[in-house]
């Protein structure tokens, strides 16, 4: 299975698999800036933080993982870390495949 990573967002997620996105509540965290659904009407902490570090998501991040995303990312869903992980060698993998 290949990734599209043009639609990957910081915390991993892709859109078009999230219900705000299906139910049109929502234009896409890529889309609006991480500015999305009422939950994250000041903007998402995940999106900025990876704005800050300028890293596409989180796992590519040189502090991953950090004590922020270990306490907070991991209530919102329990199996980011190891998915983190997981797109990290995908990435990996894809852009050195198209890089040669």
């Amino acid at each position: 299975m290949s990734i599209d990573f043009s639609k990957i967002t910081p915390c991993g997620g892709d859109c078009s698999d999230c219900g705000h996105f299906i139910n049109k509540e929502c234009n896409g965290c890529l889309a609006n800036g991480g500015i999305c659904v009422s939950m994250w009407e000041n903007g998402c902490e995940i999106f900025k933080c990876c704005e800050r570090h300028g890293v596409k998501f989180c796992g590519l991040c040189e502090e991953f993982p950090c004590e922020w995303i270990e306490s907070k990312f991991g209530e919102w869903d329990s199996g980011s870390i190891k998915k983190q992980k997981r797109l990290v060698e995908e990435y990996i993998s894809h852009f050195s495949k198209t890089a040669t």
